[in-house]
Order: C-alpha cells, then structure tokens, then sequence
C-alpha cells in the first residue's frame, strides 16, 4: 500500500486570518512571513503561493484592520451631531481601539482610508448648522480644515494622548459663536 500523506489545505483567506491574528496580538510591525508560517503550520514558501511578499500579507492586514474601524466609525453619527461633538466621540473611539491593539496601525493608515476619514468629517462638518460660516475663506476652506483636523486628531492617537479637550476647545472657538 502506498503511504498516506496529510497534506495541510489552506486559502488565502485562512492565511490572511491568521496574518490579522498576528497582527492585532503583537503589532503590525511584528508581523513576518516565519511566524505566519508557523502559525499556520505550513512551510514558509507555502505563504508565497497566495502572498507575493510581506507586504502584500501587510496591507492585505490593513485592509482589514481599517475597513472594520471605517464601518464601525460611521455609527457614531447621529442625525443633528455638532462637529465637535462627533470628534470627541471619534477620538474616544480611536483611543478605545488602539488601545486594544497597537499605535502602529495608524502609521499603515492608507490615502483611501485617510480620504474616508476626511469624507465622513466633512460630512459631519457641513451638517452642523451651529458653524459660523463667515469663517470660511480662500485660506480656510472646509476641506483643508477637515485634512488639518484628521492629521492632527491622528497625530495626538499617535503621541498616546488620552483625550483631545483642548483640541476640541480651540476648534469650538473657532467654529461657533459665542
């Protein structure tokens, strides 16, 4: 009789799943093609059948990762939400979910990810009817507030800051009268 070999059936999907595993437990950057192997119990030339190299396993990972946060993000608008209200739920949001996982998720941020951050901020933005409009000019323009307001909400997620009040008071001033 011949002799019986257990031949170890994968997908791309299965592999990616425990990428993402990976990933989220330690840290995008720790993420190597070795330790998915291992994870999933195949040879590491096996990956390479369904990932070209590492960083198609790593963005594969973002897609993922982000995708989720985008999904879960715009269920924190609600009909009637001031601008900045809508922030500091976002920035508790993000603060929750880094916290769960790692601050290197946001250095893997995406320009399609980024510019649906900014959508669902202008969004929000043009639906406050508390703004002051007469703010509004050629070197201040909604969409380059909206850019300035995500870098830096993403910059204070990535120092680690624990609440973003004084950003959220300065941009009140800004964008209602008092």
């Amino acid at each position: 009789m011949g002799e019986f070999i257990n031949y170890k059936i994968t997908t791309s999907d299965a592999i990616l799943e425990k990428a993402f595993v990976i990933a989220r437990r330690e840290g995008i950057d720790a993420l190597t093609i070795r330790k998915l192997a291992t994870e999933c119990g195949i040879a590491v030339g096996s990956v390479y059948n369904y990932f070209a190299n590492k960083e198609a396993v790593v963005a594969a990972c973002r897609s993922l990762f982000w995708g989720e946060i985008l999904k879960d993000q715009e269920k924190l608008v609600r009909p009637g939400m001031g601008f900045t209200d809508f922030l500091t739920q976002y920035y508790s949001f993000m603060a929750i979910r880094l916290a769960q996982d790692d601050n290197s998720w946001l250095r893997v941020m995406d320009q399609s990810t980024m510019h649906s951050v900014q959508k669902l901020f202008s969004e929000v933005l043009a639906n406050d009817s508390r703004i002051n409009g007469s703010i509004w000019n050629l070197e201040l323009t909604p969409d380059n507030f909206v850019e300035h307001v995500r870098a830096n909400l993403l910059a204070l997620l990535q120092a680690g800051e624990r609440d973003c009040r004084f950003y959220i008071f300065l941009l009140e001033h800004l964008l209602y009268e008092r």
